[in-house]
C-alpha cells in the first residue's frame, strides 16, 4: 500500500526543516533529498490522513538527521557532547507540550518540540503517554553507543542485539505509528503476543537496515553494526557476516508470520483475553505486517542506501 499523500508530506516535511535551520550545512541537504522522507512516510503508514503522513515525514527527517551527527559526526564519539545535546532534546518532549521553551537552541531540539506538540494534538492519551517513554529508551541506548564509539570498541553479538532493539528508535516509531493509525492496543497485551510482534517488527527493520548500511558505516568507522559485529566476534569476511546477518532476517521474519497467525488465531477464542480487544489487535497486526512491507520497499530504491561516494560529514 501506498499513503497517496506522500508529494504533499515531502514538501510539507522538507519545508519545515528549512524553518528550523536543519539544512544549513551541504551534508544536511544530502540527507534530505536521499531520505525520500515523503515516500518513506507513505509506505510505512499508509493508512494515515494528510496531516499524519506529514507529521511521520517530520518524524523520519529529525530521526535520520539527528542519528546521523552521531552515527556518522564528530559528536558520535564525544560523551560530553552527546550529553549536553542530550538534555535538550530530552526536554522538548513535555508532558503538555505549549509555546516553545525559549531555553531550547539547539535546532533539532526545537524542531522536535515543535513535532511533538502536533503529534500530540492528534494522539490518544494512551499514545501520549507511551511515546515519550520509548523516546526516553532510545536516548539512554543512543548514550551507550556513544561511549562505545569514543573507545572505538565493537560490542559483543548479545550486547549488540540487545543495544539495536532499543537504540533505534523504533519503539518511539511504532507508538507514533499507532497513534496515527489509530491502533491502541491495551497495556496489559503489549507485554504479551502482541508486545512480541512489535520487538520483531522492530528487529526486522533494524538488521535489515544494518545490511544495507554497512558501506556507509565502514566509511564512517561506526562499529554499531550487525554485520561488522558478526565479522569481528566471529572472525568472519565481510560477505559471510552479511550472509548470516541475512539469514538472521530471514528467521526473525518467520518468527514474525508464526505470532502474527497466532494473535489471528487467539483473538476468536472466547477466553483468550486477546478477544476482549479484538479490533485493536488485528489492526496492530496489520499495521506492523504493511509497516515491514513499506520499510522493506524504501529501503531497496531510497538514495540514502544506494550512495556509493561523496559522503558528507554532518
Amino acid at each position: 500500500m501506498l499513503n497517496p499523500h506522500h508529494e504533499y508530506a515531502e514538501k510539507a516535511a522538507v519545508h519545515w526543516a528549512h524553518e528550523y535551520g536543519l539544512d544549513r550545512t551541504p551534508a544536511a541537504v544530502q540527507r534530505l533529498t536521499d531520505m525520500q522522507c515523503g515516500m518513506f512516510s507513505a509506505l510505512w503508514c499508509p493508512r494515515s490522513d494528510r496531516e499524519g503522513a506529514v507529521i511521520l515525514a517530520k518524524w523520519i527527517i529529525w530521526l535520520f538527521l539527528w542519528d546521523d551527527i552521531f552515527d556518522d559526526g564528530p559528536l558520535g564519539r564525544d560523551p560530553a557532547a552527546f550529553a549536553d545535546a542530550l538534555d535538550q532534546v530530552d526536554r522538548a518532549v513535555v508532558d503538555s507540550p505549549g509555546r516553545l521553551d525559549d531555553t531550547l537552541t539547539f535546532p533539532l531540539a526545537r524542531a522536535l518540540a515543535d513535532l511533538w506538540r502536533d503529534f500530540h494534538a492528534c494522539a490518544s492519551d494512551n499514545v501520549r503517554r507511551r511515546f515519550p517513554v520509548s523516546f526516553r529508551m532510545y536516548l539512554r541506548a543512543m548514550a551507550a553507543e556513544t561511549r562505545n564509539r569514543a573507545a572505538e570498541a565493537v560490542p559483543d553479538l548479545d550486547s549488540y542485539l540487545r543495544l539495536r532493539r532499543v537504540c533505534g528508535a523504533t519503539r518511539s516509531s511504532i507508538d507514533m505509528i499507532e497513534g496515527l493509525q489509530g491502533v491502541d492496543v491495551p497495556d496489559m497485551l503489549r507485554h504479551s503476543l502482541y508486545g512480541e510482534l512489535r520487538a520483531f517488527a522492530s528487529e526486522l527493520w533494524l538488521w535489515s537496515n544494518d545490511t544495507f548500511t554497512v558501506r556507509k558505516d565502514l566509511h564512517y568507522r561506526n562499529p554499531h553494526n550487525l554485520v561488522l559485529v558478526l565479522r569481528e566476534t566471529r572472525g568472519l569476511s565481510l560477505q559471510d557476516a552479511a550472509d548470516q546477518a541475512g539469514h538472521m532476517v530471514e528467521q526473525r521474519l518467520r518468527d514474525f508470520v508464526r505470532v502474527a497467525e497466532r494473535l489471528r488465531e487467539l483473538v476468536d477464542l472466547p477466553e483468550d483475553p486477546h478477544c476482549r480487544a479484538k479490533e485493536p489487535v488485528l489492526r496492530g497486526v496489520r499495521m506492523l505486517e504493511e509497516g515491514i512491507s513499506g520499510y522493506f520497499r524504501w529501503q531497496e530504491t531510497t538514495l540514502r542506501y544506494r550512495r556509493t561516494s561523496g559522503f558528507l560529514t554532518p
